[in-house]
């Protein structure tokens, strides 16, 4: 273990008790108070949800006093930021000043050796040019029997509890220039969407302007510089922010909510075609969402075209 740790970063809106809970989580974590924490908390979008806006930066306020941390420092904006844009200047921020970074939102518990975990792979992965993240979930609640490694790689990035380094975060296209290689090639896209059906319509919408997403975007970053994210065999990470309340997360269950501490070995890793077969289950969904889907992309320009 090295002797500095990585810093955490938290990214917080609207939800008090989310935050709370999700504060309390990384606290119990071992080397939690050898930890500096960062937490970025965006401003209301709309005048209803100030008062909530309010109660996170009590919750925050009452935190930097609490000493659970090895520091604890909050940044409230009065603006309303986006997830998105909030990510991308916090993590860029914070990975300046310290060279790498572990994510977090407010809805996330967490096991007690997530840091130990985190920072273990963000050092023996540190020189990896395969490896551009690493993170403590995994949406798979077992692997398949061929696989017996602690930690696996994988070309689809995660949202979820997640560390990169700078060496990373400085070659990210955020403008998502790369999507044409996929729009002309169809093994790239295909390659693209080994681990679910789903990556390439989420860029496609990406880049239509129907949503917003960071990680869609640095996923594409990564995926077409041949690097992979590191996932632990083990789930480290349960997200309760699937209940109606989150921005992005809506109604749902989540793909694996149940999270323990176990033992594990780092070691270099290549991509295995049975675990990106899991990863294509898991993610893909049934065909008619697909078509779907499909068929809401398209609308928009064919009744534009219509309406000419």
């Amino acid at each position: 273990m090295t002797a500095t740790l990585a810093p955490v970063v938290v990214f917080a809106y609207n939800r008090p008790l989310h935050l709370q809970r999700t504060l309390d989580a990384l606290a119990a974590c071992r080397l939690a108070d050898r930890t500096d924490v960062h937490v970025f908390a965006d401003g209301p979008r709309k005048p209803a949800a100030a008062e909530a806006v309010d109660d996170v930066r009590r919750v925050l306020a009452k935190e930097a006093l609490a000493g659970r941390f090895a520091s604890f420092q909050f940044q409230a904006s009065e603006v309303n930021l986006g997830l998105a844009n909030s990510i991308i200047r916090g993590v860029g921020q914070v990975i300046a000043a310290h060279g790498r970074v572990i994510v977090m939102e407010d809805d996330l518990l967490v096991s007690a050796d997530f840091l130990e975990f985190m920072n273990d792979c963000l050092v023996f992965y540190a020189a990896d040019p395969s490896v551009g993240a690493v993170t403590g979930f995994s949406p798979l609640a077992s692997l398949p029997p061929s696989y017996r490694d602690d930690v696996y790689l994988t070309y689809r990035n995660s949202s979820q509890g997640w560390g990169t380094w700078a060496r990373v975060w400085e070659r990210i296209d955020w403008t998502a220039a790369g999507a044409e290689r996929l729009g002309g090639d169809l093994g790239l896209r295909r390659a693209f969407n080994r681990e679910g059906n789903d990556r390439y319509d989420r860029l496609r919408r990406q880049l239509a302007g129907r949503i917003d997403s960071w990680s869609i975007r640095f996923g594409l970053s990564l995926f077409l510089q041949g690097m992979g994210t590191v996932y632990p065999a083990v789930n480290r990470i349960a997200n309760i922010g699937y209940d109606g309340t989150g921005i992005h997360s809506g109604v749902g269950a989540p793909k694996n909510e149940v999270i323990a501490e176990a033992a594990y070995r780092l070691k270099p890793l290549s991509v295995s075609p049975d675990v990106q077969k899991a990863f294509h289950a898991t993610y893909s969904g049934p065909l008619r969402g697909r078509l779907l889907r499909d068929a809401l992309a398209w609308w928009p320009r064919a009744s534009g075209w219509l309406g000419r």
